[in-house]
């Protein structure tokens, strides 16, 4: 049992289960009223000039598509404020995206230029876009309602030796046994699925998509164990003064377990590449 502890939106109480044979933590009573708990301040919408100074910051995610795949369409899902899109676009991809907020898909379109579907549905839209390069989900799968539908679309939407990107919370982390359901990244009710990495890539394999990269250590998975330890110690709402103790505290955590959290795939994020063959069923 656990609660709306990262964002204090209301104080329900939510169940997550575990299927026993394969390991996917999922929610057992997702609310009605899912969007209330994704708040207007959910995304930022910063300036072009902002935007890549922030895409600046997390080059790696660029970096880890093009050991990949260096051109060609680029299909991104939930893009939000377009950190990641405006990287793949000055990286020469010819960019498409599929958002389900508003907001932020006219913001892309306006900022960036791009071809924008708005929709919650993304395993119902990918095949309109055309067969891509590369389908990349920025901690995206744990949010939607039918992540195994999501990841057989995509299969279905690369070309023969294109590559689907995932980063997503790590259901065999440490913290997770530590924390149980204090886990931030659990983040009750947003996150409707946790996925252990061996189950994505047994459903991948089944559907002609072969595992190219597995890691719990790029930057951003390891920015999200930092996450992990901070946000367990802080509240929604808390002074300038505990937000930076909990911070500050966190980081040191963080440090302190590095020996156990990046081995053995153990951190709090993985990021998984996964590539379609040239035999892969269509």
């Amino acid at each position: 049992m656990t609660r709306d502890r990262n964002r204090g939106v209301r104080d329900d109480a939510f169940r997550y289960r575990r299927c026993l044979s394969c390991g996917v933590l999922h929610l057992a009573d997702v609310p009605a009223d899912l969007a209330a708990f994704y708040p207007d301040t959910y995304f930022g919408f910063p300036a072009i000039e902002q935007l890549r100074a922030q895409a600046a910051r997390e080059r790696y995610r660029i970096e880890i598509v093009r050991r990949h795949a260096t051109a060609g369409r680029l299909v991104e899902i939930g893009p939000g404020d377009g950190i990641f899109a405006v990287q793949a676009l000055d990286a020469g991809f010819d960019v498409a995206a599929i958002e389900p907020d508003g907001t932020a898909a006219a913001h892309l379109r306006a900022t960036l230029g791009i071809e924008v579907v708005e929709s919650a549905a993304a395993e119902e839209e990918l095949a309109a876009l055309g067969p891509a390069q590369a389908i990349v989900a920025w901690h995206v799968l744990e949010h939607v309602p039918r992540p195994w539908a999501l990841l057989e679309a995509a299969a279905t939407g690369l070309l023969p030796g294109g590559v689907l990107v995932i980063a997503t919370p790590n259901p065999r982390a440490f913290g997770l046994r530590v924390l149980g359901p204090r886990w931030p990244h659990v983040d009750a009710p947003r996150h409707l699925f946790l996925l252990p990495y061996e189950a994505v890539i047994a459903r991948g394999r089944a559907l002609g998509l072969e595992p190219v990269q597995l890691t719990a250590t790029d930057p951003g998975s390891l920015h999200w164990n930092a996450f992990a330890w901070h946000y367990a110690l802080r509240r929604p709402g808390a002074s300038w003064l505990r937000e930076g103790l909990a911070h500050r505290a966190g980081n040191a955590i963080a440090r302190a377990l590095a020996p156990i959290e990046r081995h053995g795939l153990r951190g709090a994020a993985y990021t998984l590449v996964l590539r379609r063959s040239a035999a892969s069923p269509s």
